[in-house]
Order: structure tokens, then sequence, then C-alpha cells
């Protein structure tokens, strides 16, 4: 799989977080994550407070970040990077519940944030629907379901990060059918799981 590709796309993804609006996204989203993990869902008001924000433009700053956070049918917030919302297809062990990830590499890099040492991650195969499970460790991945296993990268601009980066980054069962969506979509660069840990690494080491 080609390296330079790679390491490009890895090094767009430093750049917008390591740059003035995403060292500010993530100090926000970082401190909302820890209130998820300490209290569950969270009400904007909760929100507000830990983040010492006006409540009416909690939401209106994130969204101002490119950065939509998940909520609820009550409207309490479930999700800003790691998410509480068992529907999503990707679980990781963090402190030691289950939380789930909107793409892969948030179930990649959060383990590492969290210097997890054995963090049992599953998912699917954005294809196929094969479960795929792993662990991912500060030090790399072990215990993958399949060898074959790939992953997609994408870049992270343009839009919302859910819809530019995370709808984008996911699992598949086979090189094959990670390259056949990178086929329909020119934008993302196959490559194995540990490639994209060794990407989620460098993002942890921001936090």
């Amino acid at each position: 799989m080609p390296q330079a590709r790679i390491q490009e796309l890895s090094n767009q993804l430093v750049a917008t977080w390591a740059s003035p609006q995403g060292v500010k996204l993530m100090a926000a989203g970082a401190t909302l994550v820890g209130g998820l993990l300490e209290r569950g869902p969270l009400t904007t008001a909760q929100a507000a407070q830990l983040l010492g924000w006006p409540e009416g433009e909690v939401h209106e700053r994130f969204h101002g970040m490119k950065f939509d956070l998940e909520t609820d049918g009550e409207g309490r917030i479930t999700g800003a990077g790691v998410s509480l919302d068992d529907k999503r297809p990707h679980t990781m062990e963090i402190q030691g519940a289950r939380r789930y990830g909107w793409c892969a590499m948030d179930v990649l890099m959060f383990p590492v944030v969290f210097k997890e040492p054995n963090s049992r991650v599953t998912s699917r195969c954005a294809a196929s629907g094969e479960p795929i499970s792993l662990v991912v460790t500060p030090d790399g991945v072990r215990d993958l379901s399949s060898g074959t296993v790939a992953v997609t990268l994408a870049p992270s601009r343009g839009g919302e990060y859910r819809e530019v980066f995370c709808d984008r980054v996911n699992f598949y069962a086979t090189p094959e059918l990670a390259a056949e969506a990178a086929d329909r979509d020119h934008d993302l660069e196959p490559c194995t799981v540990d490639e994209a840990w060794e990407v989620g690494k460098r993002l942890a080491g921001l936090f």
C-alpha cells in the first residue's frame, strides 16, 4: 500500500488538529469526554458549566469549529469523540467500560490516549458486515480477528468532521474491499490496521 499517500494523510490530520482551531476544539472536546465518562450523558447546561461557556453557545461554538456534538432523543450530549451511544458500530474498552466510536480511528486512537493496556475493540466490515475484533494497546495492535483486515483513511478537510472524516474511516474485512471503497471515493487510501494505528498514535500524542 502506498506509504507516501498514508504519510501525506497522516501529516494532514496532524496539521488539522495542531492548528489553532484544532487545539481549541481538542481541548473543548476532551473536557466533554471527561464529563461524559464521569457523569454519563450531559445536559447542555452541564456541558456549559464544564466548559465555562454560555449555555446557549455550546452547540453553536462546536458547530463553528466544524464538529457537531452527538445528542440523544432528550437533547443530552452523548458523544464528543468518545460516544456513549451503543448503536455505534465501533466499540472499545475505556476505564473499565464499553464505549463507542464514530469511526475506526476513534477506537484505534482513544485507547492510546487513555493508556489502556488491553482495550478490546469490536467493529464490522463496512462492506460485508463481517465482525472484526482486535486488542488495542499503547504499543500496538494484537489479536486481530483476521490478518486481512484493512482500514480506509480520509482527509479531514472540507466540512463537518464526522461527515468528511469519520463516516469514511472504516474497517474492511479484506484489502480488496477497502480498495473498492477507495475506487468509489478517490480521497480514501486503504492501509493495514497497523498503519492506521500508527496514525492514531500520532494523533493521540496531541492530547
